[in-house]
């Protein structure tokens, strides 16, 4: 049980939460995952193991799938606790997992900027910002801007009712995302931070949805596309899913978080589906 302590805590820091606290309650609490506060501490001081359905939780918190190279570890070692340890565990898992390692390799760049530089929002923090289109529109420019923004002037730039951005950056405020200055401007909180939304943990589907709206309305010439239509089996597709998402992850490092000769939002999107049995 200790290695998996030792294992949930290395993961829970690479996601970007350097306490357990953080890490708990910013993802939902018990509503989230289902067990109380003091239950989790006992899981990270190596006292116990979750249950099956509760490691699931802490995956979804951590956002990581299981597939993923970082979580390999963190499921051997509960495996590995939950046989009971020594030579029983042996017995099982080593057939099953020997000769494949992972590759050893420096700190990953964009797994260091998730550790040091996202912000995951809470579920109260991330239905402030999927409250409204202003609020959304919002949170996001003042996310991508070192400055501070007076209502008007924010509601100018990104197109809105001036009486709609006050209100939305007042709900922004409150949510406890924005700052309000003494000359009545607004701030981001996280300055210089990326935004990681808690889409995937459960009951915040709906706010996700309603980002997903608020993009398509925003419309936009288009910048890039390309199709690729492959044969393949699931198994491979998942894979390269993973790829997909890193390289997703890497647009961050291009991002600018000030006003520059001709800086704006890019909407970069992902899509796989099957289309046909073949």
């Amino acid at each position: 049980m200790q290695t998996f302590a030792a294992n949930l805590i290395k993961a829970r820091a690479a996601a970007g939460f350097d306490t357990a606290y953080k890490f708990y309650h910013r993802n939902g609490g018990r509503r989230h995952f289902g067990f109380t506060f003091v239950h989790y501490m006992r899981v990270e001081k190596g006292g116990s193991v979750p249950k099956p359905e509760c490691l699931e939780r802490i995956l979804l918190a951590l956002r990581l799938l299981p597939t993923q190279a970082e979580a390999r570890e963190l499921l051997i070692s509960y495996l590995r606790a939950s046989l009971g340890g020594g030579r029983c565990a042996d017995y099982v898992l080593e057939p099953l997992f020997s000769g494949q390692a992972p590759a050893a390799g420096g700190t990953d760049p964009m797994t260091w900027m998730k550790a040091h530089s996202s912000v995951h929002l809470s579920p109260e923090e991330f239905t402030a910002m999927a409250s409204s289109e202003a609020a959304y529109w919002c949170a996001e420019a003042l996310c991508s801007d070192g400055g501070a923004w007076a209502p008007e002037e924010l509601a100018e730039k990104l197109q809105l009712a001036p009486k709609a951005a006050a209100r939305a950056l007042e709900a922004l405020k409150r949510a406890g995302l924005a700052l309000k200055t003494a000359a009545g401007k607004y701030k981001c909180r996280h300055q210089g931070k990326f935004f990681t939304y808690p889409g995937r943990l459960e009951g915040m589907g709906s706010q996700l949805e309603a980002i997903n709206g608020y993009l398509e309305k925003a419309g936009g010439p288009e910048f890039f596309e390309r199709l690729e239509l492959v044969r393949a089996e699931e198994g491979a597709m998942s894979n390269f899913r993973l790829h997909l998402a890193q390289a997703m992850d890497a647009a961050n490092a291009y991002a600018s978080h000030s006003a520059g000769r001709d800086t704006g939002f890019y909407l970069i999107k992902l899509r796989m589906r099957r289309l046909k049995r073949f």
